[in-house]
């Protein structure tokens, strides 16, 4: 049965008027659901007529109940009570007092669960009509899967908007360049709900999925300017801040689960930086997080004060042309070397470096190969039709295709950090090493384990590869080389790990030595253990 609930928010204010709800309170959303929270929120035109906004909320058939909302100068909320995940609720603001305009406003087909807040710069908003797995999830829809997933996109330079739809409403509707609205929806976000649902089996909430990723994006545009000012070496410009105040602070009343953050091609060619010493990208992203729920979180009971906030690590293709992803990787993580840490608690990661499009040359899509294999730029494109050659790339492969593992990644460790499942959140991270008898051995972190065992697979590059290098050298260990050589024959480190900068000759007839292959040789490595490692460096000794 259809439970509809009359909203009627008890409001006094000095003038009343015309009374709407805010962009992305609309028919069809997820309200974040018990034991949290929602609000229904929006503007109020002032009149030159005093009077009174009562709002009651009354579920027809069952309880009744009302809440005093609350007006601020043009604006109104009012808070709803806390509501179990599932039904479907209509919400009708009457806006008693109003003499003119509209004053009854109402959604309806509203369901409640858990909602999750996506945002970054391409790579999040790269649409599923860029990915392999599109047409799998279209028909799983189609078939009546993922019921319990409804999507919301604000509109950007990559996105069109998408008002809060069911996916096989998005599916049913035509767009030109994506085919359907559904697959003009972010991958990475659709395909972590569409993950976590199968995760969580018949358990599965509602899940909204609220995006605004922006395309090209730098970490200070998601940031506020005060917060920014924590940190020493970013680039701050004009356009700093403008889209936390454009995309975060529009949103920041609604109730949400959690975060999930996919960002820093943008900031490759910034210092990395390390957040004990408050410098970089480093300080910036632990401090962006601590503002979002901070902004998030001011009304006690709403969303949590310590929001689960997931993270995605770029792929080996992201680079934008500069060196050292690695470090960029280690300060994604607040140069932790890992997640959760002190300044960015309760936080779970999916680690992409391995996720770069598996064909990222990119002549079979140009030429159209799947369409004619004869022609002469064709040979060896069988395998990359029959892998989804009908899918074709976003500017190249900088924005790998391959999402839906992606989406698996950041589901399974939400799956156990978020929602208590007892799976590993994360891939190998080293908990300690040893050097004995020519043999170096590397042990993992058990705990993060869990039940999973490390495995190694034999090194051939661009498949599933395990492969370790070893500097042979300490001084010359670098965490961010300079892009551009200082001198002719010179090569300069940004960061050496501790803050910094150095600059180094080169030998004649070669290239670079910070980064050189004889500075980092690569060593043979076998297991040792369920959680370690061990690799031969007899020949450089001990």
């Amino acid at each position: 049965m259809k439970a509809a609930v009359i909203l009627l928010a008890a409001m006094v204010a000095s003038a009343a008027g015309t009374i709407t709800f805010t962009d992305h309170i609309q028919d069809h959303m997820v309200l974040q659901r018990a034991p949290q929270k929602a609000s229904v929120y929006g503007t109020l035109t002032p009149s030159s007529t005093d009077g009174d906004v009562t709002v009651t909320a009354k579920v027809s058939g069952s309880s009744s109940y009302s809440v005093t909302g609350i007006v601020d100068g043009n604006s109104w909320i009012a808070y709803l009570q806390p509501t179990d995940a599932g039904g479907n609720y209509s919400i009708t603001v009457d806006c008693n007092g109003c003499s003119v305009g509209n004053n009854t406003i109402s959604v309806s087909d509203v369901t409640f669960g858990d909602v999750w807040y996506c945002a970054g710069q391409s790579n999040m908003a790269l649409s599923l009509h860029f990915t392999m797995s599109r047409n799998k999830s279209r028909d799983a829809i189609l078939a009546g899967k993922y019921s319990n997933i409804r999507i919301y996109s604000m509109a950007s330079n990559m996105n069109p908007n998408i008002s809060w739809s069911t996916l096989k409403n998005a599916t049913n509707i035509p767009m030109r360049h994506t085919d359907n609205l559904f697959f003009s929806m972010s991958a990475t976000c659709y395909y972590f709900a569409e993950s976590l649902t199968d995760l969580m089996g018949s358990n599965a909430p509602p899940i909204g999925l609220i995006h605004t990723a922006f395309g090209g994006s730098e970490a200070e545009r998601w940031t506020s300017n005060a917060t920014s000012a924590k940190c020493s070496n970013l680039t701050l410009n004009s356009g700093s801040g403008s889209l936390f105040a454009q995309r975060i602070v529009p949103f920041a009343k609604t109730t949400v689960k959690g975060f999930v953050w996919y960002q820093g091609e943008n900031d490759m060619g910034e210092l990395f930086g390390n957040y004990k010493r408050s410098c970089g990208y480093a300080c910036e992203v632990p401090h962006m997080i601590s503002e979002w729920r901070q902004i998030f979180s001011q009304e006690p009971g709403t969303t949590d004060p310590n929001a689960p906030f997931g993270l995605v690590t770029l792929a080996s293709s992201g680079g934008e042309g500069h060196p050292d992803i690695g470090g960029m990787y280690y300060s994604q993580m607040g140069s932790y070397g890992e997640i959760p840490n002190p300044a960015m608690p309760n936080t779970f990661m999916a680690h992409a470096y391995d996720l770069a499009d598996p064909w990222s040359n990119i002549t079979c899509y140009k030429v159209d190969c799947c369409k004619n294999f004869t022609l002469p730029k064709c040979h060896g494109c069988e395998g990359y039709c029959t892998a989804g050659g009908e899918t074709g790339f976003y500017m190249g492969p900088i924005h790998p295709r391959d999402k839906k593992p992606l989406g698996d990644r950041l589901a399974q460790a939400a799956f156990g950090a978020v929602y208590g499942a007892d799976v590993p959140v994360s891939g190998p991270v080293i908990s300690g090493c040893t050097l004995a008898d020519g043999k170096l051995t590397l042990t993992f972190n058990k705990t993060l384990l869990g039940k999973e065992t490390v495995v190694v697979d034999e090194y051939q590059r661009g498949r599933n590869a395990s492969m370790m290098q070893i500097l042979t050298n300490s001084s010359m260990f670098c965490l961010q080389t300079d892009k551009e050589a200082p001198a002719p024959g010179e090569q300069s480190c940004r960061d050496d790990g501790m803050g910094n900068p150095f600059i180094v000759n080169i030998p004649a007839g070669k290239r670079s030595i910070i980064d050189a292959d004889e500075t980092w040789p690569m060593v043979n490595i076998s297991v040792s253990g369920p959680n370690s490692i061990v690799a031969d460096v007899s020949e450089w000794g001990d």
